[in-house]
């Protein structure tokens, strides 16, 4: 039973690499091969049981993160199926996070992709142990040694065949296990048959053999001293060498596959039952589960979550140790895909599911209070943004609602409401990311939505000094208005904001009327004056004016300030101020030279370049206005091995022929509105 698992019999694995590099399939012939599902499903027929969304099913690609289990020789393997197209990289990193060890999954040729590139970076800077799967080795022009030899090239720790294929393209037919030196064949029923290693290939099965000694030896001093004394090691010494390396991070085995033949599949599951860790969690200790992901089903809202210590038990009522309260977990479950196989309790070390949790979200702590919460999820920031309206009249209610369950769902969807250019904002790692959060609006919430490029919020200010009166006189007869000010009008240092200064004296304008003054030109200052943008880093000094005993009031020197700051900033020439960040950009060093230029192109400036691990991490200052496009520049530019994260640092003067578009474009729809009306 899915349950009757100790810590020490269970492995958590997640599926890296490249997009259509076929993870998914690989976790769908896993579930087949251990009986866990009657039929093996294709991502390509939409009938996979890790991709079960419609989004995944229209776009035959991974968006979630799927997760399921098989068991195999005594062991329960947990599978995580991570997304390997780019967007989606929150998903990647919540797999990474309940993972002990990683699946590295690469096509069979001589070039490596870019997603096996990230793939390896990601366990490089978690430091997950690995496994590599050469798979689709049926395919057509496939090239198992020439792939082992790209890796081998470019990734570090280097990877080393642990199988090596029988048979090529249409004639791969079984693996030789160069640890346990026995051969398997497919047979009809795809649980395979052992066989003598072929002749032809005795010769490479002696120097790969060679090769993974050398290399178990070298990760153990007493095994190396044995390796140089009697030249070769026990089956059982490779074994604990390879172990040790692969956990160190200084050995990657390779394995050959054809997930949809079969080829490979049980061989593989072994491999991760003998080399990869157990989780390192205690039953007899006080509960405690971690919520590594969250998705939705038929059922609604499935929290996923891994127990780090205990036993999470049905009904069970756990506090969350991250955003307080408490957490009634009516039924627990093991997922499998949309499946869910009803579990009593989740023991330590094991992963489970629950739905419709009140307020608990992804990278959220459950348990009792002994340690306080565990680390949050390090989620990468928003890269790409849109602004967003519903299509229908009055459907604004249900597109926020909408954004907000589906951020609570994705917590690398960010869901923002700007004041100053009135725009709802969302924003997430790329175009395909919030592609698939509008379809997902669009289905689940019934709001079809239309999209545009984000305003950005500027500013106005001034940039020398002027003398303005504003003048509200009207007195034909009745209760009047009169109210009369004088203001000086001067920049501030950047930043400062806006600064007042009453320097009238005697009584040209009562105390209570100064305030209304005040009050007049602050609301016009937050409208703006040139591009209906806020007015920031002004002085305003009140110097004089005139009021009247009976028709002066309140709302007459509000009117005279409103005045007064709007001539006044006219006469002390207006500019545009722009929003700078800071923007931290990680490329591969051959890349360097492009970006430099790209961010020059965009009006950047680079604040330096540090080299680490063949990449570069460049920092920069760019006006946000340039920036908003640059995720799918950068995707281009490094097909995909980069990235990058912002944040606002400062307002920065905007050059004079840049400002003038935007005041001039302002100009036009206030004209046009005034005339409609």
């Amino acid at each position: 039973m899915a349950t009757d698992y100790a810590p020490d019999k269970i492995r958590n694995v997640v599926l890296l690499g490249h997009s259509h590099d076929g993870k998914t399939m690989l976790a769908e012939a896993m579930l087949f091969a251990s009986g866990a599902v009657a039929r093996m499903g294709s991502p390509d027929q939409s009938t996979a049981t890790m991709d079960f969304e419609p989004e995944e099913q229209k776009r035959k690609i991974s968006i979630n993160l799927g997760v399921g289990f098989a068991e195999h020789n005594g062991y329960k393997i947990n599978i995580l199926d991570a997304p390997g197209f780019f967007d989606f990289a929150g998903q990647v990193l919540s797999g990474l996070r309940a993972a002990e060890g990683a699946v590295v999954v690469v096509g069979p040729t001589a070039q490596l992709a870019v997603g096996t590139e990230v793939a390896w970076e990601h366990c490089n800077r978690t430091s997950k142990p690995r496994i590599v799967v050469v798979n689709k080795l049926d395919k057509e022009n496939s090239d198992f040694y020439g792939a082992v030899a790209a890796m081998r090239e470019h990734l570090s720790p280097r990877p080393f065949p642990l199988h090596l294929p029988i048979g090529s393209e249409q004639d791969f037919r079984g693996i030789v296990d160069l640890l346990h030196l026995k051969a398997f064949v497919t047979t009809p029923d795809g649980k395979g048959s052992e066989v003598p290693i072929p002749d032809d290939l005795q010769k490479l099965v002696e120097e790969y053999r060679g090769q993974l000694i050398e290399a178990a030896a070298e990760s153990d001093d007493s095994l190396l001293e044995k390796y140089l004394d009697a030249g070769t090691l026990s089956e059982e010494e490779i074994q604990r060498g390879l172990r040790e390396g692969i956990l160190e991070g200084k050995v990657a085995p390779v394995v050959c596959s054809s997930a949809t033949k079969l080829l490979g599949v049980r061989t593989l599951m072994s491999t991760i039952a003998e080399l990869m860790p157990p989780p390192e969690a205690d039953v007899e200790k006080p509960v405690k589960a971690f919520v590594f992901s969250t998705g939705g089903d038929q059922f609604g809202r499935v929290s996923y979550f891994k127990v780090v210590a205990g036993t999470v038990k049905a009904d069970a009522h756990l506090p969350n140790l991250s955003r307080g309260g408490e957490e009634r977990l009516a039924q627990i479950f093991f997922p499998r895909g949309k499946e869910h196989v009803t579990a009593t309790e989740v023991r330590a070390g094991d992963i489970g599911a629950a739905t419709k949790l009140a307020h608990t979200l992804t990278g959220d702590t459950l348990g009792m209070k002994d340690g306080g919460p565990l680390p949050p999820l390090d989620l990468p920031g928003a890269a790409y943004s849109l602004a967003i309206t519903p299509k229908a009249r009055g459907d604004e209610e249900k597109i926020s609602s909408g954004l907000a369950r589906l951020s609570e769902e994705d917590p690398t969807l960010h869901v923002e409401r700007v004041e100053e250019t009135k725009q709802l904002i969302i924003a997430g790692l790329g175009d395909v990311h919030l592609d698939v959060i509008l379809e997902k609006l669009k289905r689940k919430y019934g709001v079809e939505a239309t999209t545009q490029v984000p305003r950005v919020a500027y500013r106005e200010t001034v940039s020398s000094h002027s003398r303005a009166e504003g003048r509200h006189v009207k007195q034909s007869g009745g209760h009047g208005q009169y109210g009369i000010c004088v203001i000086e009008v001067s920049p501030t240092k950047r930043g400062e904001g806006f600064v007042w200064e009453d320097k009238i004296f005697g009584g040209a304008i009562p105390q209570n009327f100064r305030a209304s003054v005040q009050k007049g030109i602050v609301d016009n200052m937050a409208k703006g004056v040139v591009a209906g943008y806020p007015m920031v880093d002004v002085k305003v000094t009140l110097v004089d004016g005139k009021y009247h005993a009976v028709d002066s009031n309140d709302m007459a020197f509000q009117i005279a300030g409103s005045m007064a700051i709007r001539k006044g900033a006219l006469d002390a020439g207006p500019v545009l101020l722009e929003p700078v960040v800071e923007a931290d950009i990680r490329v591969p060093e051959k890349n360097l030279g492009d970006i430099m230029s790209d961010i020059n192109g965009r009006r950047g400036k680079i604040l330096g370049t540090e080299p680490t691990d063949g990449y570069q991490d460049v920092k920069a200052m760019v006006p946000e206005s340039e920036m908003l496009r640059f995720a799918l520049d950068l995707r281009s530019i490094t097909q995909g091995r980069g990235s990058f994260t912002k944040k606002f640092d400062h307002y920065e003067e905007m050059p004079a022929h840049l400002a003038k578009g935007i005041i001039e474009e302002f100009q036009k729809q206030h004209e046009a509105a005034a005339s409609a009306h």
